[in-house]
């Protein structure tokens, strides 16, 4: 039977009787039976033990019925009527499975039942039950066997259903458990290899040397690391040697000895460093921190240990670097001339080089460790040393504090310290570090510049009012010397002309002579009033076109270029801030002076040119980048010797006689003036014979403002 719903059909009852287990209320002879006491009591004891027996069969838990021939049901006990959704007997005896399953199903069963009969085996075979009342599944154990007469007849069948959902519902929760538990062990050991294949992947990518040795000291395990340590191209080269296989005999004896202590103690070994080699590093003696531990059975037995290696060679090559840069810290603090010193939180000295010492008045670092300044210094000065510690302690650094202490010979001395916390790797403040120069001397030297710098600046009011004297005195002198020159050569012009054809050939030469010098005179006074009236006549700067300037200078000077057929040539020229006047000036000055000494073999040619450079600037300590001009003016004319450099550009200075070449020596001394006024520079190159190069270098701009005019920034 198959789990299959089916309807409950009611059925017509039949009575049934039985001998020996047979049917035989349809099957019993037609023929009446002759009455008789024999006959009846066998019928009553018969049908007694078909009631116990019918008890009994409807007493049984398992399904049990009876079908003839024909496929229809005889017999039916009470766990059966219900299996198939009926209340009793009666609705099930005479049926076939046709009147109670789908005809599908019901054609089935007939199938197999008639084949069972016809055949005379026996079926044994599971099949679900749904019942059609609760719709509840249950499984059957189905067991038909043929039924027979005494003449060995099959007349139908006999059929157990034994109700076996528990045992269904057990090996399914069994079966389910067995594909869970077969899951959970192939996911395990899918995660077991997985871990495995990572934990190697892992050890054998790690730099530190990881192997396992076993109670004999030999191998059983290494990573890479260990391989490539001993040369080897892969770990399993290394199973089963020994350390004396793969160490210099020194190494390996010491790690043996060192193996069969901690088997022998049953305790591991930690962090222990010592040497080592490696083939597959550049230096050959390494160093190597290791750990050992120990490996044991479930029984407690040791069976080996799980060793770990770390090349700690760069730290130990770094602690032996670090060892000498302590020592030449210590060393260069030792001879530094300045005290540098270390205190903890509470003050005490931690450290002190012989600079600090001395000024503690200690001879050895070990009189001053542990020592506050109480113990070197009188109370009211510990103190006030004391506080500014503790502001130090509590993050406030003290930088370039000037202070002073006595000495041992109660002198006073003059300290520039400066304080800094000192910190843990925590950040934490745990005392502090100060260094102390000694600047008794420079406070000295300071007291002594104040004095000189007030008698400085009593001595430079006095020169700056004596340079004022001297430009107003060198201005007036100018302008009232002009009268009686004016004088000198009016009245020599008037003898000169009344006296002529009446006076004598020496009078004349006299009188040439007396008007050539008085012109001199004049060109001289005017040279020295154009000096002075660099800086105490000079105009606010504007901005000035040099191109413009050295034009008209040009036009000025056209008769003079056409007497010695020479001949200027101007470049592009810039704009600058400047004072036009002392601009043109300058360019005439120096124009001036490149026709004035030329050779007389060639026409004179003057260049004037510029170039914009940049400097830092020089007023303040910011770095600032200033534009400057660079003007120079060459010429091939007969030059000079460098040497004479510093001389030419001082007032009344000449290399040559007037003789050679007329002049006053004022010119160049003008342009010097000019230049250093405007806040610039002037030189010069030059080699006898082959011309020279003045070079005037100027600002581009000046801060804007109230221009200082009579300022001289000779």
């Amino acid at each position: 039977m198959n789990a299959t719903r089916y309807k409950k059909i009611p059925l017509s009852n039949h009575k049934l009787s039985s001998k020996n287990g047979r049917a035989v209320d349809h099957l019993e002879n037609s023929k009446t039976a002759e009455p008789n006491a024999q006959l009846v009591e066998e019928n009553r004891q018969l049908k007694q033990e078909r009631d116990l027996l019918r008890r009994l069969i409807d007493g049984l838990p398992d399904n049990i019925f009876i079908k003839d021939r024909q496929s229809r049901f005889l017999i039916s006990n009470l766990a059966h009527v219900r299996t198939l959704g009926a209340n009793h007997a009666d609705e099930v005896i005479g049926k076939t499975d046709l009147d109670i399953f789908p005809p599908e199903l019901s054609r089935q069963y007939y199938k197999d039942e008639q084949t069972l009969m016809e055949s005379g085996s026996s079926l044994n075979h599971e099949e679900a039950v749904v019942n059609p009342q609760t719709g509840e599944k249950r499984w059957l154990q189905t067991t038909k066997v043929p039924l027979r007469n005494p003449q060995g007849k099959i007349v139908g069948l006999m059929g157990i259903n034994r109700d076996i959902t528990e045992l269904k519902q057990a090996e399914e929760r069994l079966r389910q458990a067995r594909d869970e538990l077969e899951i959970r062990v192939t996911e395990r050991t899918a995660e077991i290899s997985q871990e495995r294949l990572l934990l190697r992947t892992m050890i054998d990518n790690l730099p530190d040397y990881v192997y396992i040795k076993n109670d004999k000291g030999r191998f059983v395990l290494a990573n890479v690391a260990v391989a490539r340590q001993h040369g080897f191209s892969s770990p399993d080269e290394i199973i089963g040697k020994s350390d004396f296989e793969l160490f210099p005999r020194e190494l390996a004896t010491r790690y043996h000895a060192e193996d069969q202590e901690m088997f022998r103690s049953g305790k591991g070994l930690y962090n222990h460093e010592g040497p080592t080699v490696d083939a597959s590093k550049q230096a050959k003696n390494r160093w190597v921190s290791t750990t050992k531990v120990i490996l044991r059975d479930a029984q407690g037995k040791i069976t080996g240990f799980i060793g770990l290696g770390r090349d700690i060679t760069g730290r130990k090559q770094m602690e032996e670097v670090l060892v000498r840069e302590r020592s030449l810290l210590r060393t260069l603090i030792d001879n530094l001339p300045d005290g540098i010193y270390a205190k903890d939180a509470e003050g005490r000295k931690i450290l002190a080089n012989p600079a600090d010492l001395k000024n503690a008045g200690c001879k050895t670092e070990a009189e001053a460790i542990g020592k506050t300044d109480f113990d070197h210094f009188p109370r009211e000065i510990a103190e006030k040393f004391h506080a500014d510690d503790q502001k130090v302690i509590q993050g406030q650094p003290v930088i370039n504090r000037e202070e002073y202490f006595l000495d041992a010979g109660g002198a006073k001395r003059w300290l520039l310290t400066s304080k800094l916390p000192l910190r843990d790797q925590n950040e934490e403040i745990v005392g502090l570090v100060g260094i102390g120069r000694d600047i008794t001397e420079q406070k000295e030297a300071e007291d002594a510049l104040r004095e000189s710098e007030c008698k400085l600046r009593e001595f430079t009011t006095q020169l700056e009012r004596s340079n004022r004297e001297l430009q107003d005195f060198a201005y007036v002198a100018s302008h009232d010397l002009q009268e009686p020159l004016r004088k000198i050569v009016v009245f020599g012009d008037r003898l000169k002309e009344q006296g002529e054809g009446k006076l004598d050939a020496e009078s004349c030469d006299y009188l040439e002579r007396m008007q050539k010098a008085a012109s001199r005179m004049q060109t001289l006074i005017n040279d020295l009033l154009t000096f002075s009236r660099v800086t105490t006549k000079a105009r606010p700067f504007v901005q000035v076109d040099l191109a413009q300037v050295a034009r008209e200078v040009v036009n000025d000077l056209e008769g003079r270029l056409e007497q010695v057929k020479g001949r200027v040539e101007v470049g592009t020229l810039p704009l600058i801030d400047a004072e036009a006047l002392q601009m043109r000036q300058l360019l005439q000055n120096l124009i001036g002076n490149a026709l004035k000494f030329r050779r007389p073999e060639a026409s004179p040619v003057v260049k004037v040119e510029a170039q914009m450079i940049s400097e830092p600037s020089p007023d303040d300590g910011t770095g600032a980048v200033r534009k400057l001009c660079r003007l120079t003016v060459s010429d091939n004319g007969i030059g000079f010797d460098e040497k004479y450099l510093d001389r030419i550009f001082n007032v009344f200075q000449r290399l040559h006689t007037r003789n050679e070449y007329e002049g006053t020596g004022m010119g160049l001394a003008i342009a010097r003036k000019i230049a250093l006024f405007h806040r610039g520079e002037i030189t010069a190159k030059s080699k006898p014979g082959e011309g020279a190069t003045f070079i005037v270098t100027l600002p581009v701009t000046h801060p804007k403002g109230p221009q200082n005019t009579g300022e001289n920034h000779e």
